[in-house]
């Protein structure tokens, strides 16, 4: 009677040996696809990292050479200002 009961144990623990082997197979299956996955993203995101400062490069030069256009007209505008403001002193003296 107690040679059956350690059998069946031995045969419980044999079993759960067999399936926690084949869940560690699966598992580590799984996460090697997961890995794969998450390089391949990484990958991926760097390019587009790389294209992003890129674009921010581009952006920013456009950018500065919008601040130059406003800061010569800004000085057109002002040196107009002042000339109307001569000519107008001019008249009326």
């Amino acid at each position: 009677m107690e040679d059956k009961k350690l059998d069946m144990i031995l045969n419980a623990i044999t079993e759960f040996r067999t399936d926690f082997d084949s869940f560690k197979q699966d598992t580590s299956s799984k996460l090697n696809v997961i890995n794969e996955k998450i390089d391949k993203l990484n990958e991926k995101v760097d390019a587009q990292h790389a294209e992003n400062i890129n674009s921010d490069n581009l952006l920013l030069e456009e950018i500065s050479s919008l601040k130059e256009g406003v800061i010569f007209v800004n000085r057109k505008v002002a040196d107009a200002e002042f000339e109307i403001h001569t000519l107008k002193a001019r008249k009326q003296q």
